[in-house]
């Protein structure tokens, strides 16, 4: 007996399949901790992963499927855009002997590109908008549940060793919640990644800071309860940016109720004054503008000495690009660690995502990064100008958000969270980056197939 593939029903049955396994792989990315999913030598199969290859292996079972996957990529101006950065991860690869310096980056892009396909050909933009949304109103809630419990409920899923940063993470003796990131500073950038799109309306096309209070009002709070004072300073950019690039009819109902939150949420801190979660709430705003002004009153609310010279420590991050026994053309890969000496300071961790970059792979590596992570804000700028569109501004947000973000801390596995919002606005904005308009069908891609 033999089986007909063009067979209507089995059509419709593998399409509901790639839908389940698409809704499936956006939920992994956003929920899943990168420290679940299946040991393997070498190379741990994370949930994201996982997904990755059942998506790739029904493309790749199915004929169409896969001429319209080569063609995605084919005819995609930001694949172009990768290009330089992928020469650059190559012959690093090569010249240090070193697999991680290609793998680790590559799959990170290969999840940008998946992410692009099945948002374009499964999901679309507004539902998985919907599933990013659901996703925040879990980890917000659990979030809360965290900060009461002292752990995070996602280290239950702990399946994999390596991927999980540290234990508990203490700062001035509060507990800083993680999420299912591997590390609080994560779990604030993927937070802050989400606070533009919690203000999109899927109906009007708009954006609006009280689209979603609720959730608002607890992402904040998240934030909060990281103790990441890079993720507050960046919620508060990301708020005025709201504002700046709000409409106008709606820029007085957002100022009103914005001052009426911010009285609110002063009389709540006053009224509630010496308590430990009002004194978390200070110690937080007063590090960021510590931070920012070279203060010290989030001494008078817990911080240490510890916390202020980590602002110092990273001030000495800059002087890298000094040393001379780093090669400016090719960097030196991943499987080599540094160390290094700067002004009587001994650096290890590189808390600069570009200064990262540049010890891997030297100028090349970095400068390349930033061209298509740029190359794709500016096509949001430009569309946000032309159109006035609300999606643009709220992925041009996020975005810029996350660059400043990677600033004060390296990946630590946030670039899936980052890649989503690319790709989202990719699908968005399709007629941008698509490079035959007529979009020509290759017969010979097709037979070759």
């Amino acid at each position: 007996m033999t089986i007909n593939k063009d067979s209507k029903y089995i059509k419709n049955t593998q399409e509901r399949v790639f839908y389940g396994a698409s809704v499936a792989f956006i939920l992994a990315t956003i929920i899943m901790p990168p420290y679940f999913g299946i040991p393997v030598p070498g190379f741990d199969m994370t949930a994201v992963r996982i997904m990755i290859v059942f998506i790739m292996l029904m493309i790749l079972t199915d004929r169409d499927r896969l001429y319209d996957f080569i063609v995605s990529v084919k005819y995609n101006k930001f694949v172009l855009a990768t290009l330089p950065y992928l020469f650059v991860i190559s012959y690093t690869m090569v010249y240090r002997v070193d697999v991680k310096a290609f793998l680790n980056p590559f799959i990170d892009l290969y999840t940008l590109f998946m992410l692009m396909y099945v948002i374009d050909k499964a999901l679309g933009v507004d539902k998985t908008l919907d599933l990013i949304i659901g996703s925040y109103y879990l980890l917000a809630i659990q979030g809360i549940a965290e900060y009461i419990n002292g752990e995070s409920f996602f280290k239950y899923l702990r399946t994999l060793d390596g991927n999980l940063v540290g234990g508990n993470f203490i700062r001035s003796g509060q507990y800083r919640i993680m999420g299912p990131a591997s590390h609080s500073i994560s779990y604030g950038i993927l937070l802050t990644l989400g606070i533009p799109l919690l203000m999109l309306d899927t109906k009007t096309k708009k954006m609006y800071m009280f689209k979603r209070p609720v959730l608002l009002l607890l992402m904040i709070t998240n934030i909060v309860f990281t103790g990441s004072r890079s993720a507050m300073a960046v919620l508060g950019v990301e708020l005025i940016a709201v504002f700046v690039l709000s409409d106008k009819k709606d820029m007085k109902k957002t100022l009103v109720l914005g001052l009426l939150s911010v009285i609110t949420l002063g009389t709540l801190i006053v009224g509630t004054s010496g308590t430990s979660v009002s004194n978390y709430f200070m110690l937080q705003i007063t590090s960021v503008i510590d931070e920012l002004f070279g203060t010290s009153y989030s001494l008078n609310y817990g911080a240490t000495a510890i916390t202020q010279q980590s602002s110092d420590y990273r001030d000495a991050l800059w002087d890298i690009f000094k040393i001379k026994w780093l090669n400016p053309l090719i960097g030196i890969g991943r499987k080599r660690g540094f160390a290094s000496v700067i002004n009587g300071v001994v650096v290890k961790s590189i808390d600069n995502y570009y200064i990262a970059e540049y010890i891997r792979y030297a100028y090349p590596g970095m400068y390349s990064y930033i061209f298509y992570s740029f190359y794709a804000m500016i096509k949001m700028l430009i569309r946000i100008f032309r159109f006035k569109d609300g999606y643009s501004k709220a992925f041009f947000i996020a975005s810029a958000g996350y660059a400043i973000s990677l600033l004060y801390v390296d990946s630590l596995g946030t670039l899936k969270y980052a890649y989503l919002i690319v790709a989202m606005f990719i699908c968005h904005a399709k007629e941008d980056f698509v490079f035959d308009r007529r979009q020509k069908k290759s017969k010979y891609l097709r037979q070759a197939i």
